[in-house]
């Protein structure tokens, strides 16, 4: 009977342990909440320190799949690399009413542009905001 008592209490003890260490991993930063295809990283790199927070990659994301979206309505019948453009343009416009003064490359606000576009030409824009 105390055998059956101590092999539980040890279960409990090692799922208590592992669930410990992926709140440790959590706090240290290891494991990422909502890591968009590993461009919250990327993102959160490019904006000072007191701009990085996940309220303003969710906004720059929902800037970009907005611009996608409005371009992609539009402007049907223009070939890719004009609606690109656009949809560049205009992502540029939104993250500067955002105040944000951190400068996000070119390059990454193209990326962010043809995710957008590859995961459903926008249509995570609509969601609400949470």
């Amino acid at each position: 009977m105390t055998e059956l008592i101590i092999e539980y209490v040890l279960i409990v003890l090692m799922v208590l342990s592992i669930a410990y260490f992926i709140y440790f991993l959590k706090e240290k930063g290891v494991i990422r909440n909502n890591d968009y295809y590993g461009i919250t990283y990327t993102i959160l790199s490019q904006l000072e320190n007191h701009e990085a927070n996940q309220i303003n990659v969710k906004k720059i994301l929902r800037a970009a799949a907005a611009s996608v979206n409005f371009v992609e309505s539009a402007y049907k019948d223009d070939d890719n690399k004009t609606k690109e453009e656009k949809a560049l343009a205009m992502t540029k416009e939104a993250i500067r009413d955002m105040h944000i003064e951190s400068e996000i490359g070119e390059r990454s606000i193209r990326y962010l542009i043809r995710l957008a576009c590859a995961l459903g030409k926008g249509e995570f824009a609509k969601r609400d905001e949470s």
